[in-house]
């Protein structure tokens, strides 16, 4: 294990941990080491988004779908995190579980295909991503990055920070659904969440199989409003860097005109034979 310092196009550098060429946030690097031995559950559910995706705000939908009630604790994504988080952390928790990653399928155990453990694939559009990783590198004591954002855009869309490129991951996971026909995977898009939560909740709360209904995935939406989850989390250590405005279109604040020109013919070289069609605002 390496702690690596890795540079923008201005000389400013952010602190990542590095094994096995994978570049990796703070936390329990032997949770990444021991990934593959990891025993997964045939009812696990795990929720596969690049970072910045929205998969806090899916993985608290799911908490509260699945318990029956919002009268119960908020959900502690980071204690399943796998990427992260020792197996000991979630090991022992009731199932069905909901596991989180930001890793490619490879990476995972073996028995989540073998098993058709379900997967849930939370896209967002990558400019708003990319504007939000920025703010999220920024505020992460660990990472100590100070960095200017014309400095950050090129090098983080050629997949130099943790996690590596936005475009390999998206292309990853589209590529495996593609191969796995018959393994449960929903696809959830933030941005149809934002115009119209419940609907998306909806598809959620039947893909899992779960005998809810109509109004009681409404009142879950309402709970998991981005403004209601900002509030509660205020005091947890992840939830003061987490959710900063959870906006579709934040990014128009952000990119100059050279910079967006830039990322469109980019998208064009990697994305052109993947039909996914992102919505940048919601007057699309």
């Amino acid at each position: 294990m390496n702690v690596v310092r890795i540079f923008d196009d201005g000389g400013d550098g952010a602190s990542f941990l590095e094994t096995d060429g994978q570049v990796l946030p703070n936390g329990d690097i032997n949770a990444f080491r021991n990934l593959a031995s990891v025993n997964v559950r045939s009812d696990d559910i795990i929720v596969s988004a690049y970072p910045k995706a929205g998969s806090h705000w899916v993985t608290e939908i799911i908490h509260f779908l699945l318990a029956g009630s919002v009268d119960v604790d908020d959900f502690q994504k980071m204690v399943t995190m796998i990427d992260s988080s020792p197996e000991t952390a979630y090991r022992d928790l009731p199932s069905p579980r909901i596991l989180n990653t930001h890793l490619r399928l490879e990476q995972l155990p073996a028995d989540v295909l073998k098993k058709k453990v379900k997967l849930i694939c939370v896209l967002r559009n990558p400019l708003d991503v990319a504007v939000s990783y920025f703010n999220f590198l920024r505020v992460l004591t660990f990472c100590d990055y100070s960095g200017k954002w014309g400095n950050f855009c090129r090098p983080y869309f050629n997949g130099k920070f943790c996690y590596g490129s936005w475009f390999d991951h998206t292309r990853h996971w589209e590529e495996v659904k593609r191969a796995n026909p018959d393994h449960p995977i929903l696809t959830l898009v933030y941005e149809d969440f934002k115009e119209n939560p419940v609907r998306e909740a909806v598809k959620l709360r039947d893909f899992l199989g779960l005998a809810r209904s109509d109004e009681f995935v409404r009142q879950v939406c309402e709970h998991c409003h981005f403004d209601s989850m900002q509030k509660r989390k205020a005091t947890t250590e992840m939830g003061k860097y987490a959710f900063r405005k959870g906006k579709v279109g934040d990014w128009k604040n952000w990119f100059t005109v050279a910079q967006k020109e830039w990322f469109d013919q980019l998208y064009q070289e990697k994305m052109a034979d993947i039909p996914i069609k992102f919505r940048y605002t919601l007057d699309d």
